[in-house]
């Protein structure tokens, strides 16, 4: 049987919610770290057609730049998509039974929706847009040469 050259491709994409509240931390060496949670939906229709939810509770640690930056900018119940890679991770608890944690080590946080902090020069996603309503131009028509 000839070798099987299989891909080494370990790449996770998870939207949903931050559940908790964010709490930098630092190594002993000074590299930050960021754990938190994010609640996935998955909707569906149950035997009787009626619509349910499911939500799946899914732990992010991030490094680094990625670290410092979710805690600056997103809080308990933002909007966040996640990309990295799935690990898995063993340790004994308080009970000396064995236990394994399943993470995404995230790579990039991307913010599903802004909003502004105190800047009073950018605008909410929620509030209207400005009128798009087409300004007249001071060439008229006739006068463009093509």
């Amino acid at each position: 049987m000839a070798d099987l050259k299989l891909p080494s491709i370990n790449k996770v994409m998870v939207s949903g919610r931050i559940t908790n509240d964010l709490e930098l931390k630092f190594t002993p060496k000074g590299t930050a770290v960021l754990k938190f949670t994010v609640a996935n939906d998955r909707r569906y229709k149950d035997e009787s057609e009626t619509w349910q939810v499911a939500t799946t509770f899914i732990d992010v640690v991030a490094w680094t730049y990625t670290a410092e930056n979710v805690a600056k900018n997103c809080h308990k119940g933002s909007a966040v998509l996640v990309e990295g890679r799935l690990e898995a991770r063993s340790y004994v608890d308080s009970n000396n039974i064995n236990r394994r944690v399943w993470e995404i080590i995230a790579d990039t946080v991307h913010q599903l929706e802004w909003k502004p902090k105190g800047d009073a020069g950018h605008q909410d996603m929620d509030a209207p847009l400005p009128s798009e309503e087409p300004t007249q131009s001071p060439t008229a028509k006739d006068d463009v040469p093509f």
